[in-house]
């Protein structure tokens, strides 16, 4: 992997998810920049191989590999545990792991909404409770809230998923003035539809959803870094997303929840 000089202003970045879709992409992109990484994921396996490939040769930033499932307390004690820890501290959490499932709330079974539920918001905000906590006793720190365009309308068919995610995005814009004074910056991520495998595991059925508009995972990374660099306090990545954003802020709730309503049944 070759590797140049990034004007990131970070040391070392933990990076939730960070086994597969934007998670990934987001170590990638540190790595060239020599950032060093804490990794977590459920799958060990995936993880020490992109640790190895991110290690590569001698100029490779330092990784460690935290394997956590933050579905549990367990692991999210464990994250949080590093993310506070004063030994090679942390001055960049990517708060990224993520997970939602397609069809009606009625259909879904309990343990998968409170899965979803326990992952975007539970362990989200406790981590990043931790971190905003270590960072503002240290006078500096950035932690990136990955959210969706899917917070920004109630969504039938991804009702709960679209839910913790809305929630996601009001934490962010309160916290990002919250915290204004203390070198700390929250920056919050609207990524649209995006290639990952993230759809595989919520069994999404990707024929009925729209065939423009998609991003790949090295886009929306390249851009919520770009942003977090700015120290902006949200970023909407995609021209496209951009434009519903707008059209999005501009229309009547009701006149859209009743347009996505009737596209959900038709679908």
């Amino acid at each position: 992997m070759s590797r140049r000089r990034q004007p990131w202003p970070w040391q070392r970045a933990l990076v939730t998810g960070a086994s597969a879709g934007i998670g990934r992409a987001m170590a990638r992109q540190l790595a060239v920049a020599n950032v060093d990484l804490v990794l977590v994921a459920r799958s060990g396996d995936q993880l020490e191989a992109l640790a190895a490939e991110l290690q590569a040769g001698d100029s490779g930033p330092s990784v460690e590999v935290l394997v956590a499932d933050l579905s549990t307390p367990e692991g999210v004690d464990a994250v949080a545990a590093r993310v506070v820890a004063d030994q090679d501290p942390v001055d960049l959490v990517v708060n990224n792991a993520g997970l939602g499932y397609e069809g009606p709330l009625v259909d879904q079974d309990p343990s998968e909404v409170a899965e979803t539920i326990g992952v975007n918001v539970v362990a989200l905000v406790r981590l990043t409770h931790a971190a905003v906590g270590a960072m503002a006793g240290r006078g500096r720190g950035q932690v990136m809230l990955v959210s969706s365009m899917a917070s920004l309308q109630g969504m039938p068919m991804t009702a709960v998923y679209a839910a913790t995610k809305a929630f996601i995005t009001s934490l962010g814009e309160g916290l990002y003035e919250e915290l204004k004074g203390t070198g700390v910056v929250v920056t919050t991520v609207l990524p649209g539809l995006t290639r990952t495998e993230f759809h595989e595991r919520g069994r999404w059925d990707l024929e009925r959803w729209p065939s423009v508009g998609w991003q790949d995972a090295d886009e929306v990374a390249a851009e919520a870094l770009r942003a977090a660099a700015k120290s902006r306090p949200e970023v909407v990545t995609g021209r496209l997303n951009r434009f519903f954003a707008v059209l999005t802020s501009k229309s009547p709730r009701g006149l859209r929840r009743s347009l996505i309503g009737w596209a959900a049944r038709r679908r």
